[in-house]
């Protein structure tokens, strides 16, 4: 069986084509999601033009979607659960993801919206982490212009 991706392909424009790869088949520490919404961002096809990741891999970090098998190991949330991922080949529209690296979304936010925070959200979360700052403090973010930015 086969799903849908977005893969790198340098003969292609941008360095990217829509194609056909194996399904994923979750490790035991995995949960199998099916991607309704992905979020892109400029790194993604920087990594597709420069070389990081591999002709034929399927690109994206940035996935929500519904986990339709659990992981085996018992951890992470059960079939059904509206998820969001930061995860290496988001761009497909199945993908196995580490249950480390997902988290619920909440019942009132839009899988949309949810899709465009992993890369973006944590990057700023893990800066003004690193510069001592947290709920309550105020910080000038200059050159805002970007989803960093604007989540700082």
């Amino acid at each position: 069986m086969s799903v849908r991706a977005l893969v790198v392909d340098p003969s292609a424009p941008a360095a990217v084509r829509l194609g056909e790869v194996a399904d994923p088949v979750p490790g035991p520490d995995q949960v199998l999601v099916e991607v309704s919404h992905a979020s892109l961002n400029y790194g993604d096809l920087n990594d597709a033009r420069s070389g990081r990741v591999p002709v034929g891999a399927v690109l994206g970090s940035d996935a929500a979607g519904v986990v339709v098998r659990a992981a085996a190991d018992g951890n992470g949330p059960g079939v059904g659960t509206r998820v969001v991922a930061l995860t290496a080949g988001a761009f497909a529209e199945r993908v196995a993801i580490g249950a480390g690296a997902l988290a619920e979304v909440p019942a009132g936010l839009e899988m949309a919206k949810a899709a465009a925070l992993p890369v973006a959200g944590v990057a700023a979360l893990r800066s003004l982490r690193a510069a001592g700052l947290g709920p309550g403090r105020r910080v000038l973010v200059t050159g805002a212009s970007g989803g960093v930015g604007r989540y700082a």
